[in-house]
């Protein structure tokens, strides 16, 4: 997806710069919305609302969280840089990027009340 959405992105920026950039950024945060929702539902068997406000908000917060949470490795990298290095933070980021992921998903869970037939 990831591979996909950077074709879109230049093709966009292309047609027109400053309208493909948003759209480019807006379409970014619901491909972000739209993969933990459904990593949510098939790991953690959480229901996420899908609607497009949702994964919209979703993605963005999302987006905000991992750039927050990824400023210790951005800072280790810098300081000590080097194969190793790289590799021990891609093995440590990805429970902290779950863990981030997790926490954000909480915030569009679906909720369903059981409601009993008289």
């Amino acid at each position: 997806m990831g591979i996909a959405w950077a074709f879109l992105f230049a093709a966009l920026l292309l047609v027109g710069y400053m309208i493909g950039l948003v759209i480019g950024i807006l379409v970014l945060l619901f491909i972000i919305g739209w993969l933990n929702a459904g990593l949510a539902g098939m790991i953690w068997n959480v229901s996420i609302r899908t609607d497009w406000k949702s994964l919209l908000a979703h993605g963005f917060a999302l987006l905000l969280a991992l750039l927050v949470a990824h400023v210790p490795e951005i800072i280790i990298n810098f300081a000590v840089p080097g194969l190793a290095s790289t590799v021990v933070m891609f093995v440590v980021n990805c429970f902290i990027d779950g863990f981030v992921a997790k926490g954000i998903t909480g915030y569009w869970r679906e909720e369903y009340e059981d409601s009993e037939m008289v």
